[in-house]
């Protein structure tokens, strides 16, 4: 097996010594005439001994541009695989888990916990282990599994870790990260505690192994890693995904760092080539804690198979045996011919009693949609009444209000006969009117 790393890279810082440096800058913009499609513009202060320095810095944008110019052509040239999702290895919310607290066609040990919306794989206490497996082998040569899982704790350092599997056997417990040791096949660690203080964690780490391996836990399978990649998981504002693709004997891990709700925005993190695993297995999920613990959270675990273009993917029939296909078959004759003969025993024991129709006994589209326009027809009847009553409450007070205006009216203008005269008439007579008016309006309403 041989292993791409792929790790942080880092910069040495520059200082003024490291600037490049011509004699004009006409000798700058004819050294970079050199250079074919750069619509870059360079300005740099003019030092005097620099044109080596300018030959090492065009030739590196050369090379760095040929060097992107065979990968776009290399990943434009190979075609992409067909995928084809397999709910019989995948789960994933709402309906994750059965009222009887089961997953449909996986099984966990240990301390896992199965919901509605996600598998929690350990709970955030101390020394506990757990793990989710499938049920079926996996049969077919080529996948990619999508993972979306949450690592959260209350502390600045957590522990243990979680890990991804794909082996020959179920590795249903066991000392790493709760699953089996000395597995046969591939394991993707994502390792969240610093065993060998060397402060290389969290990280993700890709191990192999062919069943005599004894995993190296105080060194976090630095000798033993195949791929390796620093990435930090823990306590992520959005759900962690990992991209993992096994193609044409190439492991491939791609990670989502869980910074942004964008479901596609993944990174490249490490790469194994001429990685033989075995031909078929079981995939599962394996979280344990320490001393320290954390919250290892499975939200969804997607499974496709890869086939190579030009090839036909098997249909899905083939995944089910004939002889099993043919017992099924059998299984429901046998169970409609007994359902007949129930019917008619029973209705040769109670000859006055007729069943309804079983068209009778469904509604009809058509019933359907008639039912719902009578409710909303029935339900705006209502709330008109509703309304009608509420205008004749207005209406009555405001018959009362005008009733009182016009008898003040009616008193100042007595008083304005009898010589006293009243400032506020004026507006007792628009008070009048716009009572006045305000009836109307209503009347209109009913």
């Amino acid at each position: 097996m041989k292993a791409k790393e792929n790790g942080p890279m880092r910069e040495r810082p520059v200082g003024p010594t490291d600037v490049p440096s011509c004699s004009s800058w006409t000798e700058l913009s004819a050294t970079s005439a050199v250079i074919p499609n750069m619509a870059v513009s360079v300005a740099l202060p003019s030092v005097a001994g620099a044109p080596s320095l300018i030959l090492t810095f065009v030739t590196a944008l050369i090379f760095h541009r040929s060097v992107a110019d065979i990968a776009t052509g290399a990943s434009s040239s190979e075609e992409t695989p067909h995928r084809r999702f397999e709910y019989k290895y995948s789960f994933k919310g709402p309906h994750l888990s059965q009222p009887d607290g089961s997953i449909p066609f996986w099984i966990h040990t240990g301390n896992a916990i199965p919901s509605a919306d996600q598998v929690r794989i350990t709970p955030s206490l101390r020394s506990q282990r757990g793990s989710v497996w499938t049920k079926n082998r996996v049969n077919f040569e080529h996948w990619e599994a999508e993972v979306t899982f949450r690592v959260s704790g209350r502390g600045r350092m957590g522990a243990d870790g979680l890990a991804v599997w794909f082996t020959s056997e179920q590795g249903l417990d066991g000392p790493v990260y709760g699953a089996a040791d000395q597995w046969n096949g591939v394991g993707i660690f994502f390792d969240s505690f610093d065993n060998d203080g060397k402060k290389n964690n969290p990280a993700i780490v890709v191990v192999g192994n062919n069943g005599k391996l004894v995993y190296d836990h105080q060194n976090d399978g630095a000798t033993q890693a195949l791929g390796t990649c620093l990435r930090d998981f823990r306590n992520k504002p959005y759900p962690v995904r990992a991209k993992i693709k096994y193609y044409k004997k190439t492991l491939t891990v791609m990670i989502n760092n869980g910074f942004t709700p964008d479901k596609e925005d993944y990174e490249f993190c490490t790469k194994v080539d001429t990685m033989i695993i075995p031909t078929d297995g079981f995939f599962g999920i394996s979280a344990a804690t320490g001393g320290l613990a954390d919250d290892h959270d499975v939200l969804s675990f997607l499974l496709f198979r890869l086939t190579e273009p030009g090839q036909q993917p098997p249909p899905p029939e083939s995944e089910i045996p004939k002889e099993e296909k043919d017992k099924y078959q059998e299984e429901f004759q046998n169970f409609q011919q007994e359902l007949d003969k129930k019917k008619e025993e029973f209705q040769k024991e109670h000859p006055d009693v007729q069943g309804e129709p079983i068209e009778d006994l469904y509604e009809t589209v058509n019933d359907r949609e008639i039912r719902q326009v009578f409710e909303g027809q029935n339900r705006i009847h209502l709330e008109i009444k509703q309304l009608h009553r509420q205008l004749a409450m207005i209406l009555d007070e405001q018959r009362r209000y005008v009733s009182v205006i016009t008898d003040e009216v009616a008193k100042k203008g007595t008083n304005a006969e009898s010589g006293q005269v009243d400032s506020a008439s004026p507006q007792l007579g628009s008070v009048l009117a716009t009572q006045q008016e305000v009836l109307r309006n209503l009347n209109e309403l009913r």
